[in-house]
């Protein structure tokens, strides 16, 4: 006999199911097209259960592209933490992560083009955003320097190499409707690589 739930596990799985609900919608319609109703008979709950657990449907799509921002920040600004190696080895097993990450969140990463296409519209959001990138460029700084002292990688500015890789990132989930279990993955993968190098026959 499975144990019963406590309050405030329901509570949690409750949030969790409108969370996720929110993204399915925002990330298909956008913030201004999805009303509230949608949300609440998309998750199953009744229209006032939204607002138990969140403000407003502000509020709600902010909890939309922090909560999941913040699950993987620290695949992004740990990096040092999480890939253990050479700088080579460090960055290949970063992509293969970050892919992997990426190629099953693809309704979260067209709420991310929304708050690049209006900063305006969504300056928290957009700063969020901003603070996301620039720690990613602190964190794979030191990495990428590294491999250029050992002659893995391109001899070009650190944050370039960055910035385009995240925006491979972002751009392959959009541009690609594959299933996360395709094979067209590892290319991309491969891909990504190519970004940072490798430039010798090194590794």
């Amino acid at each position: 006999m499975e144990p019963k739930l406590t309050i405030d596990e329901k509570k949690k799985i409750k949030r969790s199911t409108i969370l996720n609900a929110a993204i399915k919608l925002y990330s298909e319609n956008g913030f201004a097209e999805t009303k509230v109703a949608e949300i609440a008979k998309e998750a199953g709950v009744s229209f006032g259960t939204v607002f138990t657990y969140f403000d407003s449907k502000e509020a709600l799509y902010e909890s939309v592209f922090l909560e999941p921002l913040e699950e993987i920040k620290t695949y992004f600004i740990e990096i040092e933490k999480h890939f253990k190696g050479e700088p080579l080895e460090v960055v290949k097993e970063m992509i293969d992560c970050h892919v992997q990450l990426f190629s099953m969140r693809n309704e979260y990463l067209r709420i991310i083009q929304q708050v690049l296409a209006r900063p305006d519209r969504f300056p928290k959001l957009f700063n969020e955003l901003n603070d996301f990138v620039n720690g990613f460029i602190v964190s794979i700084h030191p990495v990428i320097e590294a491999g250029q002292r050992l002659g893995y990688f391109y001899e070009e500015p650190t944050s370039l190499i960055a910035k385009s890789y995240l925006s491979i990132l972002n751009g392959m989930r959009l541009t690609f409707v594959d299933e996360s279990t395709s094979m067209m993955w590892k290319e991309i993968t491969r891909q990504a690589l190519r970004l940072f190098g490798p430039i010798t026959n090194k590794g």
